[in-house]
């Protein structure tokens, strides 16, 4: 029986704690900067969602920001499975994080020369709305703020770089929206606090192509899209098309596929959950349970 934790469980330096204990040092560069990058592996059932393909992305991040970890990745798998096992949780989220680590001494500031460090952490899931709001659809605004360029921070790296992110939920928070989708530089959909944007209309899916995180649940979207006879496309999409639309809904890994059904007050398509948003919302939550597409967290029962 593994020793279950009221709030999670946290991996740090090599140990193993309750994530209400869980701390890193006051000088790392993740803390002060914000200077790292992450990933987020949904778990449903005791099931890790896409684990393989989550740690794949990380390496990644790692590479694009100049890291590197000082385990090897089956070392953070291994661990991936021991933070959720020992959080006893069967439903939730698991965070991997990389940072620059903390300078050697004072004398040093080159971020070059920093020990990079690794932490993980498995939680409850964090909901992005409340159950009703799931269950009807979420009503958002378009951000004023707009979405930090990926030419001055790499979108496809998934980092804490959320300064337009924050600035946009607060404006959401402010005109009573459950939340906000940032546009490009050029008035194109981006992104929002955490996720991906598609757009429906017909039975041809649309989503950004650019200054947004390729995310996971995002590809699965896409997958799934092509084995039920959609069409598929990532293009520019202009904010006016997302008012056009059928159907538009979000994709997170924190929680999967929510509708989307009112922007800036305006109803999108009947102005409820569409039909290819259901077929695909269903799909989604039978791959999260599926072998083909999971790995089974051993709790030592």
């Amino acid at each position: 029986m593994t020793e279950q934790t009221e709030d999670g469980c946290a991996y740090i330096s090599g140990a193993y704690l309750p994530l209400r204990e869980a701390a890193i040092p006051m000088l790392d560069w993740g803390f002060l900067r914000g200077d790292c990058v992450y990933d987020a592996i949904p778990f449903a059932q005791g099931l890790l969602f896409r684990l393989q393909d989550h740690l794949e992305r990380f390496w990644q991040s790692m590479a694009k920001w100049r890291l590197r970890c000082p385990q090897d990745r089956e070392q953070v798998r291994r661990i991936c499975h021991l933070v959720v096992a020992r959080s006893g949780l069967r439903d939730g989220l698991l965070i991997v994080i990389l940072t620059r680590g903390q300078p050697p001494s004072l004398k040093v500031r080159n971020p070059a020369l920093f020990e990079n460090r690794f932490y993980a952490f498995a939680q409850v899931l964090p909901p992005i709305a409340d159950q009703e709001r799931l269950r009807t659809g979420l009503e958002i605004i378009i951000a004023k703020t707009p979405r930090i360029p990926e030419r001055s921070v790499d979108s496809t790296a998934k980092n804490f770089q959320w300064g337009d992110f924050t600035q946009a939920r607060l404006e959401a928070h402010d005109l009573g929206a459950d939340n906000a989708l940032l546009l490009d530089q050029d008035g194109n959909l981006a992104e929002g606090p955490g996720f991906n944007v598609f757009l429906c209309k017909g039975r041809r899916l649309s989503t950004p192509a650019r200054n947004c995180l390729k995310g996971i649940t995002r590809a699965t979207v896409l997958e799934m899209a092509a084995g039920q006879g959609l069409g598929t496309e990532e293009r520019d999409i202009p904010a006016a098309d997302l008012f056009a639309a059928d159907e538009a809904f979000f994709s997170s890994s924190a929680g999967g596929i929510f509708p989307v059904v009112r922007v800036n007050g305006q109803p999108i398509g009947s102005g409820g959950t569409g039909t290819i948003t259901q077929a695909l919302l269903k799909e989604y939550w039978r791959r999260r349970t599926d072998s083909a597409w999971c790995e089974a967290v051993d709790y030592g029962e």
